[in-house]
C-alpha cells in the first residue's frame, strides 16, 4: 500500500495516532501530537479507522 504525507496511521508498536511526515521507499517517518517521531517500516502501520 502506498502511504502519503498527512495520512493518520496507527503503529503496531506504540499506542495512539500518528501522522505521516515523510516517506522514503518502504520507510515512513511518523509524528504524534506530542512531537514524538519514529521511523518505521510501512508494514508496521495501519491507516486510522476514519481514513479508508
Amino acid at each position: 500500500m502506498l502511504y502519503e504525507v498527512g495520512q493518520e496511521v496507527l503503529l503496531m508498536s506504540m499506542p495512539g495516532r500518528f501522522r505521516i511526515v515523510e516517506t522514503d521507499g518502504s520507510v515512513i517517518t511518523v509524528e504524534n501530537d506530542a512531537g514524538v517521531r519514529k521511523r518505521v517500516h510501512e508494514r508496521s502501520v495501519r491507516l486510522a479507522p476514519d481514513q479508508s
